[in-house]
């Protein structure tokens, strides 16, 4: 499968292409898809989101979750002619005087991700380690340690994740979102 791109947008992202921050490294706080914020194809232009049959996946999420409890999550990406890749993950309260709030806490569980907090909202995200060109262009997968928050009611988890053609352009790169919901045990 060929990644192609509309004119239109291919001449706009080229017009802009210096301004485009560069996320090989870590990705910039605030891509989840979640609660307002955009996705990465704020940056990686030219495809709609969750094109060409690819997807991301969070493994490891209970159905109900105990409070306190850690979970370790695997975010999986799955796609064709992937050569670099990242991810971006929140865990936040769905609903109530807390929505769009960190809800629980997001670790590292090895040096291929990491987390950060920006503005209250803590994000786990592909590290240096997590990014290298693969000899497995199918996709690839992080892990991180959701520790349930003490206090129950439901969470959102978004993840968006990145497909890259490591051309060192923003422009054909692939984008998948997924959003799982998440309610205490009872």
């Amino acid at each position: 499968m060929k990644r192609t791109l509309g004119t239109t947008v291919a001449a706009l992202a080229l017009a802009g292409a210096a301004a485009v921050p560069r996320s090989a490294e870590t990705p910039p706080a605030g891509f989840t898809g979640g609660f307002g914020e955009p996705d990465c194809t704020h940056c990686h232009l030219g495809n709609d989101v969750n094109a060409f049959g690819g997807s991301v996946t969070v493994e490891g999420l209970p159905a109900r979750y105990d409070p306190g409890r850690e979970y370790v999550l695997t975010v999986s990406l799955s796609a064709e002619e992937t050569d670099v890749a990242g991810f971006q993950l929140t865990a936040r309260w769905a609903e109530g005087a807390r929505a769009g709030a960190s809800a629980g806490r997001l670790s590292a569980v090895d040096a291929r991700a990491a987390t950060r907090d920006s503005l209250g909202i803590t994000y786990a995200h592909h590290a240096p380690a997590g990014v290298p060109a693969r000899a497995d262009r199918s996709g690839s997968t992080w892990s991180v340690a959701w520790t349930a928050p003490d206090e129950p009611g439901p969470v959102l988890i978004h993840v968006a994740a990145n497909s890259g053609n490591a051309d060192n352009s923003p422009l054909g790169d692939l984008v998948f979102t997924h959003r799982a919901r998440v309610e205490p045990g009872s």
